[in-house]
């Protein structure tokens, strides 16, 4: 049998694809292609109602394929058939199978049943990104319930991997050929507290430095409530944790960070970010704000594009506003109208990406270490320590290198969103 398969959203579903696709690949040919497949399986994200919709294309599409190759089966797995279950199949007749479990080891047995092969022992994963880096997903779920959040609806609570399992994986990783490893969960930062005993971040990261062959540690998803000062001496301390948090603020405004439920105040995300910059040299911070929260006034989204334009994030995305049912956000009256969200989100957007270019014009004449995803053509492109593979910047060199490559990179020009550079001399 011939599977194609299609994967949507965030790094915790590439995860979750790679392991259903190593348990099941003994018993399949993978296709590049739905039209040079007997099977479609669309691994879908349903976290906003952009991400719905472009699963929905994606399923429709196979859908339209269905009917020209009757035969052809479309499977959907992940966060839509997760949230709406039933629901979908039956909007969507064309859907053979919905996989409603959220653990992917769970959803591959369900496949090896659809395919009548029998159920087998774990294997690795099969990778789906680069060689040389990989992510690792140290807990499922989320506790935070943050009021216009759907994960914890879809996902569940916060559940924790025991530390020896995630050490474990991250060696067999590493043992595979990847040199960087990013940390990824609904919330890193919580990592642990149900497990006691001390278990926690840092210990873990503390762990993870010890691996040898091992380059760059990289951590996405962190709260701005459930940081501490050991984490940050940590993280200042190990040196293959690189200088780069994705530390999501969502906004800056007390009353709406208390509607959102976010539990943290304008001053505590302030001096959590002074603290972070003062004590780790050289970070880079990114993080994620929503424009057009119910209620959002003029002056609340002016205080927040005011705190952007002042603190200057290295690294920052806007979502406009998702009205998601069943969330308590959902209670409130979508009030703030879609075009006002999309020009709030342009305003802010704008001024980063003048904040991007003076950050990289910065980099001008500096060396810095970049890590080689792709080279084609003589060209070859790659990565600072200060950006996460697919959402941050690039680095370019017109010269042919080895994608894995670690080397120091002379910066010689810069724009909005690339660094232009060649090999420094030895």
């Amino acid at each position: 049998m011939k599977l194609a398969f299609i994967n949507l959203g965030c790094p915790k579903n590439v995860v979750d694809l790679e392991i259903i696709l190593g348990i099941i690949k003994p018993h399949v040919e993978f296709s590049d292609s739905p039209e040079n497949a007997d099977v479609t399986l669309v691994n879908t994200c349903a976290f906003i109602d952009s991400a719905k919709e472009q699963a929905i294309d994606y399923i429709l599409n196979i859908a339209r394929l269905k009917r020209e190759h009757p035969s052809h089966q479309l499977w959907v797995s992940g966060c839509l058939p997760q949230r709406y279950q039933n629901d979908l199949c039956r909007e969507i007749p064309e859907i053979d199978a919905c996989l409603t479990s959220t653990d992917p080891k769970i959803t591959a047995q369900q496949l090896l049943t659809l395919i009548k092969k029998p159920s087998g022992p774990q294997q690795p994963r099969q990778r789906l990104t680069l060689k040389h880096y990989a992510y690792l997903e140290i807990s499922k779920g989320c506790s935070n319930r943050c009021a216009y959040c759907a994960i914890p609806l879809i996902k569940g609570n916060h559940i924790s991997r025991l530390p020896e399992e995630i050490l474990d994986e991250a060696e067999q990783l590493v043992q595979s050929g990847a040199k960087e490893l990013i940390l990824v969960a609904q919330d890193t930062t919580f990592y642990g507290h149900e497990l006691g005993a001390g278990t926690n971040l840092a210990g873990l990261l503390t762990g993870l430095n010890r691996i040898g062959q091992l380059r760059w540690i990289r951590l996405l998803y962190t709260h701005p409530a459930h940081w501490n000062d050991e984490l940050i001496e940590c993280i200042a301390e190990l040196d293959k944790v690189v200088n780069y948090i994705d530390l999501p603020i969502q906004h800056i405004n007390n009353r709406i960070l208390q509607q959102m439920g976010r539990n943290v105040t304008r001053k505590q995300i302030a001096t959590l970010l002074q603290k972070l910059r003062r004590r780790i040299p050289d970070l880079a911070l990114r993080t994620s704000l929503i424009a057009g929260y119910p209620g959002e006034t003029e002056k609340e989204f002016q205080e927040l594009f005011d705190f952007i334009n002042h603190f200057k994030f290295e690294r920052l995305g806007v979502f406009t506003y998702s009205h998601e049912e069943d969330t308590r956000a959902y209670q409130l009256p979508d009030s703030v109208r879609r075009e006002t969200k999309i020009r709030r989100q342009e305003k802010i957007m704008h001024r980063q990406a003048e904040i991007n270019r003076q950050f990289n014009e910065s980099l001008i004449g500096k060396t810095v270490t970049v890590l080689i995803d792709e080279s084609e053509n003589g060209i070859s492109a790659g990565r600072t320590q200060w950006d996460a593979p697919e959402i941050d910047n690039s680095v370019i060199l017109y010269q042919p290198l080895s994608p894995g490559t670690l080397l120091d990179v002379q910066v010689t020009s810069a724009d909005y969103h690339d660094l232009i550079g060649r090999a420094a001399k030895t």
